[in-house]
């Protein structure tokens, strides 16, 4: 039993535990002062007064320690507690745990803290016997932590004068991000001009206190579910996640977690982190929640004491860890974009990001190291996006060469081999394009003519892919889903306008709002099509920042005098915020994306213009539309597809139920059929197509609204996105969209 036993009240069996007579902290007792660390808490008094952080209980050496971690005391399930904020996790911890009083064991394997094994032939242990001391919740529970941080950035908004705000001394300085970035797009928007200020003053930095003592920790830290429960886990990371993200060797992992051999059992650091992720997207929200706390804060002390020592397992880990988010009010030091880069510096320190030539590396570890460095990759480019902030890797700095089939060997039968290297590939190229075209020192004739380089190798990686790969418009897999997503979410960073640019600028090309409206089509459609299959909660955390990316730029056409485009927009934005929402039941930062959206008075006027008013001005000018020169936008022939949008009328319920329907990509995607090859980038070509960077879907297609013969329309799109209003009363009631 851990000294922190000893000072409860009695337990649950009558027996009266002994009490400590005093306790001071480390420096106190050091010092031979009084401590009143029993009284007010950890940090003591005198700890906050001498500025000293690392304040903890003293603990008597004639007290048992914790035993070395080569031979540790067998660890016991904690026992159902309906006093305990996890008491929603553990009682799903059994099947049969409502009706029992005692818990199965689950122990380490004597020896080897590397593992455990379900010792089955071993008594069950009563309640009474476990530890019963639990952590204190920490500011990932704390509301109002996470208010706080949304008013602040309210108030980053709104307030003109907030960057010239000076940073003080325990505040937190936000970093909004470079250009790629969502929210320094935003705050550009509502300037009157340009400035060069990246960084704000946050929130005031809270203090935390730990009020579990080391003993628990790491009984907490090496605690394993039922196994029933753990099985479901394991079993739903595996089916799931592995196949298109092959992080780990299912089949040497999935061997010693069967066979259950104290001589070779699998990694407790590891199977912690499945179970992480395997809760995400097996449970439902309330199991979920809270079996995923627990899972990570046991992944994480566990990471962070080093008992494991294999570097290559820290590394999964990591990326493992990037499915969870730990504080609400904390983007930086708590989420995806912190363990990837955790998982980077560690990769390169282990030199990864280099070819492993030598003869004598196991090919096995090989093939490991190439297939790790690879999703690192991809995960580095998607939140890199995502934040607008620089890559942790430098592809510069690699020589790894690309990958092949016989890196994925011993990742399972369900492994997706060609999403994997396809993806990769992308993500390389993505990465290359933002340095070439948003890198600070790159000079504006050579970003000028990235952006014509980027689209015709976009264009030409798309043509390449193979036909289980290209976009549909049904029975979409999460794998396409998420090749596609992060394509077109990539598109629109690249062409939409800087806010406050020029209207002739020459800097952007002549088909941007082409390019933009039917990426934000593509990524609406494809979250409603993995909505309504229920398969939103396979989408990794960058997928959130691709919705709202999308949001964005649907935004825009919400407000565009052509009744045809806004109408369209309305259908799209009302498909994007059903999909919001169901993606806010995984990811916290998507809630408040959402609220974002649903607050904002300007836009639910939008939506009643586009609504109301648009449909009566199409109906009014309808015969003179038909009358207009060919050119001209109209509405697309219904027969062409069976979800295209019904002429409007001023009937709110019926234009509403036709925004219920499901939206497919028929509107938006050209036939590849009808457009001439993309030439190499390295021959004298004509500007490229637009249409050759959506020909990766099926012939019979039609070909997407273009804005050709409109150049008004055009210049309507970007004015609408220059425009202050746009964003401005968005987070006048809270709200906080990460990016």
């Amino acid at each position: 039993m851990t000294p922190a036993a000893h000072n409860g009240p009695p337990s649950g069996d009558g027996v009266t535990k002994r009490k400590s007579t005093s306790a001071a902290c480390v420096h106190c007792h050091r010092r031979k002062v009084r401590c009143d660390a029993r009284l007010v808490g950890l940090p003591c008094t005198n700890c906050r007064s001498s500025g000293k952080t690392d304040c903890r209980i003293h603990e008597k050496k004639k007290r048992l320690a914790v035993r070395s971690i080569l031979d540790p005391v067998p660890i016991r399930c904690r026992p159902p507690s309906v006093s305990e904020p996890e008491s929603v996790a553990a009682k799903s911890l059994s099947p049969n745990s409502a009706g029992q009083q005692q818990t199965t064991l689950t122990t380490p394997v004597p020896g080897n803290t590397n593992a455990f094994n379900n010792n089955h032939g071993s008594p069950p242990i009563s309640a009474p016997q476990a530890y019963q001391q639990q952590p204190t919740p920490g500011p990932a529970g704390d509301p109002d932590a996470h208010t706080d941080l949304e008013q602040r950035l309210v108030n980053l908004i709104d307030d003109g004068d907030s960057g010239r705000r000076e940073i003080q001394r325990g505040v937190r300085a936000i970093y909004v991000g470079h250009e790629l970035s969502n929210m320094s797009f935003l705050i550009r928007q509502q300037r009157d001009k340009d400035d060069d200020v990246y960084h704000f003053a946050g929130n005031e930095i809270p203090r935390r206190q730990l009020k579990i003592g080391h003993n628990q920790l790491v009984m907490d830290a090496l605690t394993l579910p039922e196994q029933a429960l753990a099985d479901e886990l394991v079993q739903a990371y595996f089916t799931y996640v592995n196949p298109g993200y092959p992080i780990i060797d299912e089949d040497l992992f999935m061997a010693q977690y069967r066979n259950r051999d104290p001589a070779d059992p699998p990694p407790v650091l590891l199977l912690q982190a499945i179970l992480l992720v395997g809760s995400h997207v097996s449970r439902p929200k309330a199991e979920r929640d809270a079996l995923k706390e627990i899972f990570f804060r046991r992944t994480k002390w566990l990471f962070d004491s080093r008992i494991e020592r294999n570097r290559d397992i820290m590394v999964q880990a990591a990326l493992l860890m990037t499915w969870h988010t730990e504080s609400a009010d904390d983007d930086v030091a708590s989420n995806a974009h912190y363990w990837v880069g955790v998982a980077a510096r560690i990769a390169t320190g282990l030199g990864m990001h280099r070819n492993p030539v030598s003869s004598t590396f196991v090919p096995r570890d090989r093939h490991m190291w190439r297939r790790l460095w690879y999703i690192l990759v991809q995960f580095d480019v998607m939140v890199s996006l995502s934040y607008g902030r620089p890559q942790a890797i430098n592809l510069e700095d690699s020589d790894v060469s690309p990958l092949t089939p016989a890196d994925f060997e011993g990742c399972g039968s369900h492994v997706q081999i060609e999403y994997v290297i396809h993806f990769s590939e992308l993500c390389i190229m993505i990465s290359h394009i933002v340095r070439e075209r948003f890198g600070l020192r790159v000079s504006p004739e050579r970003r000028k003519a990235a952006l014509q380089e980027a689209d015709e190798a976009l264009a030409n990686w798309s043509l390449k892919l193979p036909d289980n790969l290209r976009l549909r418009a049904s029975d979409m897999d999460p794998w396409s889903a998420m090749l596609h997503l992060t394509y077109n979410n990539f598109l629109i960073l690249l062409h939409r306008p800087h806010p406050r640019a020029s209207a002739y600028s020459d800097d952007y090309g002549p088909h941007d709002a082409e390019i933009c409206s039917a990426a934000a089509g593509v990524i609406a459609s494809i979250f409603e099509e993995l909505r309504l299959n229920s398969r939103l909660k396979l989408l990794w955390y960058s997928g959130v920042h691709t919705l709202f990316t999308a949001m964005i730029q649907v935004r825009v056409e919400l407000r565009f005098s052509n009744p045809v485009l806004a109408i369209n927009a309305l259908r799209r934005f009302d498909s994007a915020s059903h999909s919001l929402r169901e993606l806010s039941q995984y990811w916290a930062h998507a809630a408040t994306i959402l609220r974002l959206f649903e607050d904002s008075k300007r836009l639910q006027e939008d939506l009643r213009t586009a609504t109301i008013e648009r449909p009566r001005q199409f109906s009014g000018s309808q015969e003179r539309n038909r009358n207009t020169d060919p050119n001209a936008l109209s509405t697309p022939a219904p027969e062409q597809s069976p979800s295209n949008i019904p002429p409007p009328t001023p009937d709110i319920s019926q234009l509403r139920s036709t925004l219920n329907q499901p939206q497919q990509f028929d509107n938006w995607i050209p036939p590849p059929t009808t457009l001439p090859p993309v030439d190499p980038i390295d021959h004298p070509r004509e500007l490229l197509d637009w249409r050759q960077l959506f020909s990766f879907t099926d012939p019979d297609q039609p070909v997407p609204m273009a804005f050709e013969g409109l150049p008004e329309l055009e210049d309507e799109w970007r004015q609408i996105y220059w425009q202050e209003m746009p964003m401005a009363d968005l987070l006048q009631d809270g709200g906080w969209m990460h990016g």
